[in-house]
C-alpha cells in the first residue's frame, strides 16, 4: 500500500504530516510502515537527524534509484521471493526496507539528498519506474511539493492513497486548490483514493472546502503544533505552555507512553487508521485496479 502526502504550493508541512503519519501507523511484526522522502527540492530528514549519508552509501534515495532500474526480483533472493509467494514475507527483507535508515524510535525513512539536482534526478527515476515502492507492505511517499509536469506529481498516480496538505488562510494555496482540483479528482479514475488535510485554523467547514475542491472530501484537520513538529524533528521537549502541560498529564494518565497530547500525533494517528481501513475495502488488496496511466499530474 503507498500513501503519498503532497502539497500544490507553499510549506505547509507535508515532511513532518508524512514522518508523523509513517510513525503513528499501525504497524505489526509483519506490516512494518516505511517512509520514503521523494521531494524533488531536497531531503530535510537527514539534516534534522544528522545522518551522514556517505556513513552509508547504499541507503537513501539515490540508492533507492538506482536499484530501481533493475526488475525486482532481481534486488530479492529467492527466499525472499518464495515467502513472498505465499503471503509470508516479512517487512525487514522486502526490498525497500534494504535502502531505509532506522531512525531512534525505529522509524525507517529513505532519506533524501540535500542537494535539489541529485533529489530530482533520483525521483525522476522512480517516478518512471516505481516497482520498489510497493515492494513494502506499508510506503508512505513524501512528494513534497507537486510541480505540474513533474516527477513527484507523477507519482501520485502510482499511489493507492493521496493526501493533499493545504494551507487555506494562505490566498495563494486556497486558490491553487481550487484551481487544481479537477484534476486531483481524476485520479479516482486510477484508482487512487484522494482527501484534503487542512493545516492551521481554517474558518470553513468540511463541506465547504470539499465543494471548492470538486468534491475531494477532507480527511484531517493537522493544528499548527510546535511540540509536535520539534518531535518529528528529532528535537522533542517536554511541554511548555499550561494548556499542553494539563493535556500531556491527562493523556498519560490511561497510558504513560502516549504522545496524542501533541495535536499533530493525534491529527497523524486518526489519519493513519483511516488509511489503513482503506486496505480492507479494496486498496492495497487483490482487488483488480484499473491500469495506470503513464501521463503525470499536469496541474497538480
Amino acid at each position: 500500500m503507498i500513501i503519498a502526502v503532497c502539497s500544490l504550493s507553499g510549506a505547509p508541512g507535508v515532511t513532518s504530516l508524512a514522518t508523523a503519519l509513517a510513525a503513528c501507523w499501525p504497524s505489526t511484526p509483519l506490516t512494518v510502515p516505511v517512509m520514503v522522502e521523494a521531494d524533488a527540492s531536497g531531503g530535510d530528514v537527514a539534516a534534522w537527524h544528522s545522518i551522514d549519508p556517505d556513513q552509508n552509501p547504499d541507503a537513501g534515495l539515490v540508492s533507492l534509484a538506482a536499484a530501481s532500474r533493475a526488475p525486482l526480483q532481481t534486488t530479492m533472493t529467492p527466499q525472499d521471493r518464495t515467502q513472498g509467494d505465499a503471503g509470508e514475507t516479512p517487512s525487514a527483507f522486502t526490498p525497500l526496507l534494504r535502502h531505509a535508515t532506522e531512525l531512534p524510535g525505529g522509524l525507517r525513512v529513505v532519506v533524501a539528498p540535500a542537494d535539489p539536482l541529485e533529489a530530482g534526478r533520483a525521483v525522476d527515476v522512480i517516478a518512471q519506474t516505481p516497482t520498489l515502492l510497493s515492494s513494502g507492505r506499508v510506503t508512505i511517499v513524501d512528494v513534497g511539493r507537486a510541480v505540474p509536469g513533474s516527477a513527484g506529481a507523477a507519482l501520485l498516480r502510482h499511489a493507492d492513497v493521496a493526501v493533499v496538505l493545504t494551507d487555506l488562510n494562505d490566498v495563494g494555496q486556497a486558490q491553487r486548490l481550487r484551481a487544481c482540483a479537477p484534476v486531483l479528482a481524476s485520479l479516482r479514475q486510477d484508482g487512487v483514493r484522494i482527501g484534503i488535510a487542512v493545516t492551521g485554523s481554517c474558518p470553513h467547514n468540511d463541506a465547504e472546502v470539499s465543494q471548492v475542491a470538486a468534491q475531494i472530501p477532507v480527511w484531517s484537520r493537522v493544528p499548527w503544533d510546535e511540540s509536535g513538529a520539534a518531535l518529528v524533528r528529532g528535537q522533542h521537549r517536554p511541554a511548555a505552555r499550561m494548556r499542553d502541560r494539563l493535556a500531556a498529564w491527562w493523556a498519560r494518565r490511561g497510558d504513560p507512553e502516549s504522545l496524542e497530547w501533541m495535536p499533530l500525533i493525534k491529527a497523524a494517528k486518526a489519519l493513519s487508521e483511516l488509511c489503513d481501513d482503506f486496505s480492507g475495502v479494496g486498496v492495497g488488496t487483490s482487488v483488480a485496479r484499473p491500469a495506470r496511466r503513464p501521463q503525470e499530474v499536469e496541474a497538480a
